[in-house]
């Protein structure tokens, strides 16, 4: 079993399977954790470099100071998730808020 972290960025994507990152094309997200803080700070400026911005939903829980949309934030979904409906569809954002009442 190998030993490498893995990573879980703050939306819930497992960056560790994704193929972007297993090919050494983009860093890991992690998420608003005090643990993840180092590799946050130079994934947002890598996504400043490349993209211009930076992502909203890993801003977000960084300045919340949360690990994770969906575990920890009562808000989630929200208006990020909504407007992009990124990672998740809006089949399972719809479901979510009815089973999280």
């Amino acid at each position: 079993m190998s030993k490498e972290r893995v990573y879980v960025a703050a939306c819930g994507i497992c960056c560790s399977v994704c193929g972007l990152y297993v090919k050494e094309i983009c860093l890991p997200c992690g998420s608003g954790l005090e643990k993840d803080r180092e590799v946050v700070k130079r994934k947002m400026e890598e996504q400043m470099k490349n993209l211009g911005h930076v992502c909203p939903k890993l801003q977000c829980v960084v300045e919340r100071k949360i690990g994770y949309c969906m575990s920890d934030c009562p808000e989630f979904p929200c208006k990020y998730y909504e407007k992009r409906l990124f990672p998740y569809s809006e089949r399972f954002l719809q479901m979510y808020k009815a089973r999280n009442k």
